[in-house]
């Protein structure tokens, strides 16, 4: 089972890398849910060689709805990403009716080359989440990181599930949210092949 650990710090990484994570998705401010982080941390992360980074890309907190110039500022972060070698990216945008912003998400995924595509937790909220995984799913998109629509990944565990039995052969569904050591053996004993945990 795939690893991935939220770290917002290089000291975090090695400490990652020494308990044998297998990934991580790289951010800031923790306490807002997770921002973009600087282009020194996200290179010096990288440059660090312990583990394959995963960057999100978040230009604030608050909502997963978007302007237009919010969105210029994701895609240069995505190009930044990519040219710094970050093995992939953690993207979402949704629409005003809390759908997938689907020309969005599919102009970034343009852009970001061979980088592996993360859908954040933005899918928590969306009022179809089977339409909106068959969507990513068809986007090209390699992953999932989902509470089941709950705010602990542990209430969400029935859709995560149902999810990953119907989808998962096309896409990772990764639980997230509330994942610890005393819990953590529930998401392998269910069969997912990856859970996200700080």
């Amino acid at each position: 089972m795939i690893v991935e650990i939220c770290s917002t710090s290089l000291k975090s990484i090695k400490n990652a890398a020494l308990a044998g994570a297998d990934r991580i998705e790289l951010c800031s401010g923790l306490e807002f849910g997770g921002i973009t982080p600087s282009a020194g941390l996200v290179e010096n992360a990288v440059n660090s060689n312990l583990l394959d980074i995963h960057c999100l890309i978040r230009p604030r907190p608050g909502h997963f709805i978007f302007s237009e110039d919010e969105k210029k500022i994701i895609e240069k972060d995505i190009r930044f990403a990519l040219e710094a070698g970050c093995r992939g990216v953690v993207v979402g945008s949704l629409t005003s009716d809390f759908k997938l912003d689907i020309p969005t998400l599919k102009y970034w995924k343009q852009i970001s080359g061979d980088m592996y595509l993360t859908f954040h937790r933005a899918f928590d909220v969306v009022i179809n989440p089977n339409e909106s995984i068959q969507q990513l799913i068809d986007l090209g998109f390699d992953c999932i990181l989902s509470s089941g629509q709950q705010e602990k990944a542990v209430d969400g565990l029935d859709k995560l599930n149902l999810w990953n039995k119907q989808f998962g052969n096309d896409i990772l569904i990764m639980p997230g949210s509330g994942i610890n050591g005393s819990n953590c053996k529930l998401f392998q004993s269910s069969g997912f092949n990856a859970i996200h945990l700080s």
